[in-house]
């Protein structure tokens, strides 16, 4: 059955919500500057960057029984999390509730109540409940099974200095027991404790196919939560 969604981890249907109209699989749009050039036709397409898009609005069309538990779907149905579509299982996107949601008698006389919920979201739909990937033998290889490059939370256990190589990326680290990378937030850290100091170079990427993964210094093992990611 195709007629429900999750916001943040529970399913529409636990609060008697029904979908009656999925959102269609929707590609983002890249984002992109066009610039008139006087005396040239058309116009120069300038990219912002490499796998950069614009946000998606997906909206998904709804209907409940009875407007008995309108204030308890209200207090559910906002800010940012993760949804997740059944016409697109097995992964979520992260997402915003962004319209105010007014509930429609569908016929008069009729208790159901018709609705549509507008969730902005990011341009990536991520795969859910992906193990962390462990790696004891410089060399290694991880594979990224999307479509666009992936953004990972790496945490080399070691001590001392020492060169990490994830496909195109070196990073140069200084530990004393390990250090995590990550790579969403941009930052460095060891539990609570930052750790920017300790890393020069850029944070690692999974790019799209193949990664070689590699080090030198003393390293005990690399811990990889992979975030793989498709458009």
């Amino acid at each position: 059955m195709n007629d429900w969604f999750e916001w943040n981890g529970k399913r529409c249907t636990e609060y008697g919500i029904r979908v009656s109209e999925q959102p269609p699989l929707t590609l983002p749009a890249e984002r992109v500057t066009f610039t008139d050039v006087p005396g040239r036709s058309g116009s120069l397409t300038t990219l912002e960057g490499e796998d950069v898009y614009e946000d998606v609005v997906l909206t998904a069309q709804c209907f409940i029984e009875s407007g008995a538990r309108v204030p308890e779907i209200a207090a559910w149905l906002r800010g940012n999390g993760t949804v997740t579509f059944a016409n697109r299982p097995g992964g979520f996107y992260h997402a915003r509730v962004v319209n105010q949601i007014p509930f429609e008698k569908i016929l008069r006389g009729n208790p159901h109540l018709a609705f549509a919920v507008n969730f902005r979201c990011k341009p990536f739909w991520y795969l859910k409940d992906i193990a962390p990937i462990t790696l004891t033998q410089s060399g290694s290889f991880v594979t990224n099974p999307g479509s666009v490059h992936a953004e990972p939370v790496i945490t080399v256990y070691g001590t001392g200095v020492i060169t990490l190589m994830v496909g195109m990326t070196i990073t140069e680290l200084e530990i004393t027991d390990k250090i995590t990378l990550d790579t969403p937030l941009v930052e460095a850290y060891a539990g609570a404790t930052s750790m920017n100091s300790c890393m020069s170079g850029d944070f690692p990427l999974l790019l799209r196919g193949k990664n070689a993964v590699s080090w030198s210094g003393d390293v005990s093992k690399v811990e990889i939560q992979p975030n793989w990611r498709s458009l």
